[in-house]
């Protein structure tokens, strides 16, 4: 198992887990109910944990697609831009809801 295995393999994770556990923490605000707010951010606290292996792969799985036929290197520079963002919104994310869980 390579590094761009691991990437292709868990880059989903965190997009898909941020969108479910925000809907979560949503519907425990609207029904205030503090438990379902907390599996919410128990459930962002996992998905920025999941981004930080999926970001560390990314630039070696760059490595291994870049000179494939048809990969764009244009594209590439701005998933890796839209990379940088989101580790960054996913750290706040994540330790906001970590520091939420334990206030």
């Amino acid at each position: 198992m390579n590094n761009t295995y691991i990437h292709l393999l868990l880059n989903h994770f965190p997009i898909v887990g941020t969108l479910v556990g925000s809907g979560i923490f949503f519907w425990g605000i609207i029904k205030r109910q503090a438990q379902t707010q907390s599996i919410a951010a128990g459930i962002l606290v996992v998905m920025a944990l999941i981004a930080i292996p999926v970001y560390l792969t990314g630039e070696p799985a760059e490595e291994t697609v870049e000179n494939l036929p048809g990969v764009s290197e244009s594209m590439m520079e701005l998933h890796e831009e839209a990379a940088n963002l989101a580790i960054w919104v996913m750290g706040v994310t994540g330790l906001a809801s970590l520091l939420a869980l334990f206030f």
